[in-house]
């Protein structure tokens, strides 16, 4: 079987709530007026909020629920301790996933089906983790599968920025990205893959040389990746906007590829 151009076999996406206008209001995102207008006042604090890492353990705690079926206690500490990691550095972002709807991960046994665990039957054999959420249901929900933890770093980066992305943007904010992103990806499925695969580049910069060809949109955004990119300076500002923008004029250096 050759490997899936999207998570799901027939490239559908899940059937998002997304926040509330009102909490984007009461919470604005500096990424969003970047990545609409090409620039923003650089923050010159340069160190990410002492509580960033208290808060986000706080969000954890009160809005994801880990389900193990069987993965061991070290697996889940170390998914908690990920996701920590990529929330910590915004405080705002914080605060709108507080306000979103709650969030469930399920630790898929090696060899198991998803969809044994409600999810999709469209969900492709060889999809290492998913986000996914509908109206009905209660809480959005991700599966990540246990045996890919230990040789995918990304995977809880990549599948958490989908729950960003699902969770704490609102439909406004997320036509943004879809109107500046279809310039050049052809679907707003590719697009979603796009944010997620840019996100996880954040938290692990290495790109192995799999990577780079893994199939459709995944080694494709890997490959054109590039800190001159502005969306690379939305993906950046979004979790870290204590840090300077990417590109030259930052100081920062493209990170290298891994053969």
């Amino acid at each position: 079987m050759a490997p899936p151009t999207y998570e799901t076999l027939d490239g559908s996406t899940p059937d998002i709530t997304p926040l509330a206008a009102e909490h984007g209001r009461r919470l604005p995102l500096s990424a969003f007026t970047l990545l609409s207008g090409g620039d923003i006042f650089e923050s010159r604090q340069g160190r990410p909020p002492a509580e960033g890492p208290a808060r986000a353990r706080a969000y954890v705690k009160a809005q994801i629920t880990f389900v193990a079926h069987g993965a061991p206690t070290g697996l889940l500490q170390r998914v908690e301790g990920d996701i920590v990691r990529q929330l910590s550095a915004n405080l705002q972002l914080i605060g709108r996933l507080e306000a979103s709807r709650p969030l469930t991960i399920d630790f898929i046994p090696a060899g198991q089906s998803m969809a044994k665990y409600g999810y999709p039957r469209s969900v492709s054999p060889q999809a290492a983790g998913l986000f996914w959420d509908h109206p009905s249901w209660e809480r959005a929900r991700i599966a990540l599968r246990q045996d890919k933890l230990e040789t995918e770093p990304h995977l809880v980066f990549h599948e958490m920025a989908h729950a960003v992305q699902g969770l704490a943007f609102t439909q406004e904010e997320n036509d943004l990205i879809y109107r500046v992103m279809l310039r050049t990806y052809r679907s707003r499925a590719m697009v979603d893959e796009v944010f997620a695969l840019y996100s996880e580049r954040e938290f692990v910069p290495s790109v192995t040389a799999h990577d780079l060809r893994a199939p459709g949109v995944y080694g494709m955004a890997r490959q054109r990746w590039n800190e001159e990119h502005l969306f690379t300076r939305f993906v950046r500002n979004l979790y870290a906007p204590h840090k300077p923008l990417a590109g030259q004029g930052s100081g920062n250096q493209a990170s290298s590829f891994e053969g």
